[in-house]
């Protein structure tokens, strides 16, 4: 991640994928959400990236190539809201 897309709304609520770059807890209190899981699929023998409603959004061997995947994916839906 190159930096940090964080969005504040009218209300004062801010949206932003979690980054341990950024103390983000000197904003004030913290509700944290996951917006994706990665699991691994034993039977398809790949790791799996699933959105909060368990949806499988994405599907790689690699691991670090889904995690890749949803930090991309992430930042694009942040942006595009």
């Amino acid at each position: 991640m190159n930096g940090l897309s964080l969005t504040i709304a009218p209300d004062g609520t801010g949206r932003c994928l979690w980054s341990e770059a950024v103390p983000l807890h000197e904003l004030g209190r913290l509700e944290v959400q996951r917006a994706c899981t990665v699991e691994y699929d034993n039977q398809a023998q790949a790791w799996r990236v699933f959105d909060a409603a368990g949806d499988c959004l994405y599907c790689s061997p690699s691991r670090e190539t889904c995690l890749a995947w949803e930090r991309k994916h992430l930042t694009w839906v942040l942006e595009n809201q």
